[in-house]
């Protein structure tokens, strides 16, 4: 049960119970007033009568006085009495809905609310020890071949030893080995922020645990995002700082390097690597094709392609006034920002530039990273790379990536 459902409930009963009680009231005022008023009515003609039996002499006004202050006497008590019953019924209502409240209170206490939590906390103090000896270890990768197999991990047990790292890490939040231990834990059930902020807080505790550097540095790369690349990089710096030979590390930055097109460091880190692994080492495979790759997009981002444009007589005729020249070199059919541009005046053809990886736009989107280059070249009137009025374009040509060398020319009738 939701906590706003049984403030719901909650509500509703109050209000139940004030109208109850409202209506019971408001019966019982119009009895009592009912009461009220015929005692009144008697009381009157009471001292009525007797000013006329005083007036026909049947009393002394002695006699009649005493007779007034019996009547005044009883009238006074019988009102006292009514009003008593009145104010205990409205007493005993006021109970009724304090009772009532309080019953759903301890009832939501004891099945939905703190009651029960404190019981699971209970619990899983209580068990974190026997369920981590035989969890963590298992989830951790570190008692694989000693795992039976009839022994299996529920879901229930999982939450019970992550409630339970959770308030030791409440009572201790100094510890850094338990908060490595929970980010492993989060790590491995897709809890990736959880398993980020624990992983920070254990490296910050104690940035010399090569355990936690690797494993933090692993999950940040395997997220992918620039952020995080980032980040892994500086924890794979600290890492190789403690322990220069670390194959994870090594691997790692190489992995890091690759993705940030940083095809030196990349080839520095797996070449490292490389050298310490045995030659019948299963990994020198992966790692060997890695290289491999690295060295080309390496060789492609070193080379540049020259491109020679030149201009018709006709073209020559229309060049606007203060014109530019742009030559650039983008995927076909994909992205229509260009992979790489060279931006200068309108001087005399024909002209020859050379295009490669350094003439990028961004450094994740380059020639390197295209399937084919298609090569093209425009006069802006406007300086503005976009297609304007008055602008004069070259054929565009489709050649490989590698190509060494390609012609354009520029014509009233050429475009894209």
């Amino acid at each position: 049960m939701s906590s706003a459902l049984f403030w719901m409930m909650l509500v509703a009963a109050v209000l139940s119970a004030g109208v109850m009680l409202l209506i019971s009231g408001r019966r019982q005022h119009e009895r009592q007033r009912t009461r009220l008023e015929v005692n009144r009515e008697l009381y009157e003609q009471r001292l009525a009568e007797l000013a006329q039996e005083v007036r026909d002499g049947y009393l002394t006004e002695q006699a009649a006085q005493r007779s007034r202050n019996e009547l005044d006497r009883r009238f006074v008590e019988e009102n006292s009495a009514l009003e008593q019953v009145d104010d205990q019924r409205v007493s005993g209502g006021l109970w009724v809905i304090a009772l009532l409240v309080m019953v759903i209170g301890a009832v939501n206490y004891g099945l939905f609310g703190s009651y029960g939590l404190q019981q699971q906390a209970i619990v899983a103090n209580q068990q974190l020890p026997t369920l981590g000896a035989k969890i963590l270890p298992q989830i951790m990768g570190l008692s694989a071949s000693t795992q039976s197999p009839d022994e299996t991990i529920s879901t229930e047990q999982i939450d019970q030893v992550a409630l339970g790292l959770r308030l030791k890490l409440m009572r201790e939040p100094n510890d850094a080995v338990a908060w490595m231990v929970y980010a492993e834990l989060m790590s491995r059930f897709g809890q990736f922020e959880q398993a980020l902020e624990a992983y920070e807080k254990s490296y910050q505790l104690d940035d010399t645990r090569l355990s936690t550097l690797g494993s933090y540095a692993r999950l940040l790369v395997s997220l992918a995002e620039d952020q995080y690349i980032s980040r892994a990089a500086a924890i794979l710096q600290r890492l190789l700082q403690l322990d220069p030979g670390n194959l994870e590390g090594l691997s790692l930055l190489g992995v890091v390097a690759y993705q940030r097109s940083d095809w030196q460091q990349a080839l520095l880190a797996w070449n490292l690597l490389l050298q310490q692994l045995a030659e019948d080492d299963p990994r020198r495979a992966a790692i060997t094709t890695a290289i491999a790759d690295a060295q080309q997009q390496q060789q492609l981002a070193s080379q540049g392609i020259a491109v020679t444009v030149n201009l018709t007589a006709a073209a020559a005729a229309q060049l606007p006034a203060n014109a530019t020249l742009f030559v650039y070199i983008r995927e076909p059919n994909g992205k229509p920002m260009p992979a790489a541009v060279i931006r200068q005046p309108v001087g005399a053809f024909p002209i020859t530039v050379t295009l490669s990886n350094a003439n990028a736009m961004l450094d994740d989107y380059n020639l390197s990273t295209l399937s084919q280059w298609q090569v093209m070249a425009r006069i802006s009137a406007d300086q503005q790379i976009e297609a304007g009025p008055g602008d004069l374009d070259a054929q565009p040509q489709v050649v490989a990536v590698g190509t060494a060398a390609v012609s354009l020319v520029i014509d009233v009738n050429s475009g894209e």
